[in-house]
């Protein structure tokens, strides 16, 4: 009786002991997640009773799949976001946000700049990139820190989790999506993490953080806020220009996604599927432009396309345009490809974790047994993804473990693979701890206690979650 029982749950004590090493390796040793996803995935395998060989195939085949899928991505997502920030285009919208607002409403302003930048820049990138503003901020007007700090936080960390191409997010939609439907379920991400990240946002402020902010003096701290002058002026001094290049990931999904729905549903003008030449007439010196207006949404809406026309847009317009030299550009692009370059690795590793659970049927023993508790899957998504954040720190690292465990339970429900994921982003929202970066950066940055960012951070944080979790609940409700 007792063996039985051990044979039919030893997938989920593997499962257990599997996220157990991992945290335990992480947290109590600090060893790189990298290092600690492959390991944990070799034990995994083996345990489940995996043949040693094809152990090593699956986490190879794991890794060559996500990286397939995610290396363009973030190659561009990081040049974007290099040159939104050495150019000043970021800090003009911040800018002129505030002055288009006004003094009175520069909080909002904030958090709406914020936004916006933080849709193709990371969160420490454009932490860095704000925090000056946000500093002169309090000195001009002799208020709390908190009313420019909080906003633009809360705006950064909603869009770093919620909205790809940030490395998290796109992780999660090609382990949950598989590759057949990564591309749909991209850009229905883009469209409905941006839609869904701005609520949670304002609600955090106009919450919660306004409450805090209004209740506690805080000033930026001496040490830090004295050098705060950029060495050479910004090139950009277009907001339309930075404005366009910010916004055109979304609008070219938008546009690919919407041209797919029409053609599908047969509401699309019949020429729109017009080519040029027949198949039968077309020159082979032609072929080139021979296609629809169709296809070539189809083709500019591709995540991959879409994030890096305004890639080549920037670098053109702040680059070659403005007199850089080509060793000026080389360094740019090498500098953010190395800083990518680590994140790739911890993606192919998050892959080969994934691929692993799903080839020794410990994902669907777990997907099995979530079925069977008394809640939705968004919410059992969300549990999840919050547990691995809380305990792992990185929200990064978080995303892609939460989204390998929960693969088989997004395959037993097709078509609500962009509901799964959100939801998971939704739960490497509720806080941050000392394991992660932006923990110390809001600390040191925002001259507050390490019980300020535990408690009262963490406090609006959660409320942004679950207020994002209050809204999945009830789309999940009417879908």
């Amino acid at each position: 009786m007792i063996l039985s029982k051990l044979n039919e749950y030893w997938p989920g004590i593997c499962a257990a002991a599997a996220i157990a090493g991992l945290l335990i390796l992480v947290i109590r040793y600090k060893l790189h997640a990298f290092i600690a996803l492959v390991g944990v995935s070799l034990m995994l395998g083996l345990a489940a009773g995996l043949p040693p060989g094809r152990v090593i195939d699956e986490i190879s085949k794991g890794i060559g799949n996500i990286l397939a899928d995610v290396a363009l991505l973030l190659a561009f997502g990081a040049l974007l976001g290099r040159m939104l920030e050495v150019s000043g285009a970021a800090e003009l919208i911040a800018r002129r946000m505030i002055g288009t607002l006004g003094q009175g409403n520069a909080s909002l302003a904030l958090l709406l700049a914020a936004f916006l930048i933080g849709i193709p820049m990371l969160f420490n990138v454009g932490f860095l990139l704000l925090i000056p503003i946000v500093w002169r901020m309090q000195r001009e007007t002799n208020q709390s820190l908190l009313r420019f700090l909080l906003p633009f936080v809360f705006s950064l960390s909603v869009t770093h989790s919620l909205v790809p191409p940030h490395p998290g997010i796109v992780g999660a939609v090609i382990a949950i999506a598989g590759r057949e439907e990564s591309n749909r379920v991209m850009v229905e991400t883009i469209i409905c993490g941006i839609v869904l990240s701005l609520p949670m946002a304002l609600i955090g402020w106009f919450g919660p953080g306004r409450f805090w902010a209004y209740r506690q003096f805080v000033t930026p701290p001496e040490n830090m806020s004295v050098a705060e002058e950029k060495k050479e002026p910004p090139i950009a001094r277009s907001l339309t220009l930075a404005l366009l290049i910010v916004l055109a990931p979304l609008v070219l999904s938008i546009a690919g996604f919407g041209a797919k729905v029409l053609f599908d549903l047969n509401r699309l003008p019949e020429q729109m599927t017009w080519t040029l030449f027949g198949a039968d007439e077309i020159p082979v010196y032609f072929k080139w432009v021979n296609h629809s207006p169709l296809d070539w949404l189809l083709f500019f809406g591709k995540p991959t396309v879409a994030l890096g026309v305004p890639t080549v847009l920037a670098y053109v317009c702040y680059g070659t345009r403005r007199g850089w030299s080509h060793a000026q550009m080389s360094k740019i692009t090498s500098d953010s490809l190395i800083e990518v370059g680590a994140m790739m690795f911890l993606f192919g590793a998050a892959g080969g974790f994934k691929e692993v659970i799903v080839a020794t049927g410990v994902g669907d023993f777990i997907a099995g047994k979530m079925m069977q508790l008394p809640l939705t899957p968004v919410a059992i998504s969300f549990c999840m993804a919050a547990i691995i954040r809380i305990a792992l720190g990185s929200a990064t690292a978080s995303i892609l473990t939460a989204s390998a465990l929960l693969t088989s339970l997004a395959a037993q429900r097709p078509g609500f693979e962009t509901l799964t994921v959100l939801s998971v982003a939704c739960g490497v929202t509720v806080g941050t701890q000392p394991a992660d970066s932006g923990f110390w950066m809001l600390k040191e940055y925002g001259n507050l206690s390490t019980s300020d960012v535990m408690l009262r951070i963490n406090g609006c944080r959660l409320t942004m979650a679950l207020s994002g979790l209050g809204i999945l609940l009830i789309v999940e409700a009417f879908i």
